[in-house]
């Protein structure tokens, strides 16, 4: 009996472990399982991620094919064989290329030819407009995260003074569109849109601390601005190879003794219903009649769109209206000199007057010694050009009498498109 009770006694001992080993074994078995289901799905990620990234360099690939200076709608058609469920430009960056596969995004920005930057006009010369601004609409640039624009209305490397005021109009609904796919269903954001009748800007206090006077975060202020390179992707020494580079297309243009009659120069070479690049190297005066004459052109051919580049010299623009294109001055190895004004009309001189003494003061001192003659560019009068303002003269002054007028517009802007090839904007992966 008791041996029989031993051998029970054995058995279920045996059982029990038995029973132990499979529970453990099983459970073994299921961390297995899960380690297993986990790996699969860090691969299917992975896979997900290459194919997202492999998407977004075909899109690419195909930009910089085309010379594009956008991100085409058709990429995914393009890269069909990816099998993305999206590859397009981002709705808040028009710059910015998303590809999706599967539950995995992946963005990255592009830098295409003749990005300047944001803003209506950009400047490395120092504004001073005696009247009033207005920007009608300014760059609408990225949206934040309330679905507002961060507009850019100027952007100048020293010294803005508007004695008058400064009202930008925003992107809304009831602006002109800053291009014909613009989404204008949003505003500018509230510390993006400076709307005042005070003196405002940014200039020296009286400790030379650059200082924000009645601005909104749509003037800004950046020191290391270099619009020549960001336009053509060229230092500023190399001005030569980018008016001669065959892909840039500048007529050019020499103007010699007092004559500043620039437009008489190339408004019979001006190809009709095209966008023409134009680079005057000296000094360039358009008066009334040479606004009308061009505003004329593009009335009657649409499409004229002109890029005006002067060069080492002085440039005035006297009278009203509206040109649809892009100035853009720019000196290099040139000073001023009060002597230079002498070839300009008696309207035009005249407009170089006391009222500027005080604005000059405020931005240079009490003591300095600059007149508005000292200024290389006047702009006088209600006009515009509707597209944008490029100034690249490193501190020189550039004077509004009257008021100013800004007009962006990106379509017009982007039909000047110079030769350097897209590239992937550093600093922007993103991935989630």
């Amino acid at each position: 009996m008791r041996k029989n009770q031993q051998g029970a006694a054995a058995l279920v001992v045996t059982a029990l472990l038995l029973v132990g080993a499979l529970a453990f074994a099983l459970s073994s078995y299921r961390g297995v399982f899960y380690q297993i289901k986990v790996a699969n799905n860090q691969i299917d990620a992975r896979i997900a991620h290459w194919r997202a990234e492999g998407g977004l360099e075909c899109g690419f690939s195909a930009i910089v094919l085309n010379n594009s200076s956008t991100i085409p709608t058709n990429l995914n058609t393009v890269c069909s064989a990816m099998g993305l469920a999206h590859l397009k430009a981002t709705d808040d960056d028009p710059e910015r290329l998303s590809a999706k596969f599967g539950h995995r995004e992946v963005s990255k920005s592009i830098t295409f030819s003749g990005d300047s930057g944001s803003g209506a006009i950009k400047s490395t010369s120092d504004l001073i407009i005696y009247g009033s601004t207005l920007v009608s609409p300014p760059d609408p640039g990225v949206r934040n995260s309330d679905n507002e624009y961060e507009c850019i209305a100027v952007v100048v490397s020293h010294s803005l003074l508007a004695s008058a005021g400064i009202l930008n109009h925003g992107v809304g609904s009831a602006i002109p569109k800053s291009s014909v796919g613009f989404d204008n269903s949003s505003d500018c954001a509230g510390n993006h849109k400076t709307s005042t009748s005070l003196k405002a800007g940014i200039w020296r206090d009286a400790s030379s601390n650059y200082v924000s006077f009645n601005a909104g975060n749509d003037l800004q202020r950046n020191e290391t601005l270099n619009p020549f390179k960001a336009e053509f992707d060229f230092e500023r020494g190399d001005w030569e190879k980018v008016r001669d580079h065959s892909d840039y297309g500048f007529m050019s243009y020499t103007m010699l003794g007092s004559d500043v009659d620039c437009v008489q120069q190339f408004k019979d070479d001006l190809v009709r219903g095209q966008a023409n690049k134009v680079w005057i190297d000296g000094s360039c005066e358009l008066n009334q009649a040479a606004i009308n004459e061009i505003t004329d052109i593009q009335s009657a051919h649409s499409g004229t769109y002109l890029f005006l580049l002067v060069h080492n010299g002085v440039f005035a623009i006297r009278g009203s209206g509206s040109i649809k294109g892009v100035i853009f001055h720019f000196n290099e190895n040139f000073q001023p000199d009060p002597t230079y004004w002498d070839r300009f009309s008696t309207e035009t001189v005249a407009d170089l007057n006391a009222n500027f003494t005080v604005p000059i003061q405020t931005v240079y001192g009490e003591s300095t010694l600059l007149t508005p003659k000292h200024a290389t560019f006047l702009q006088s009068g209600s006009f515009k050009f509707a597209g944008g303002m490029m100034f690249d003269t490193q501190g020189q002054m550039a004077l509004f009498y009257d008021s100013m007028r800004l007009q962006y517009n990106s379509d017009i802007t982007s039909s000047f498109v110079f030769s350097t090839k897209p590239k992937w904007k550093k600093g922007s992966w993103n991935d989630h």
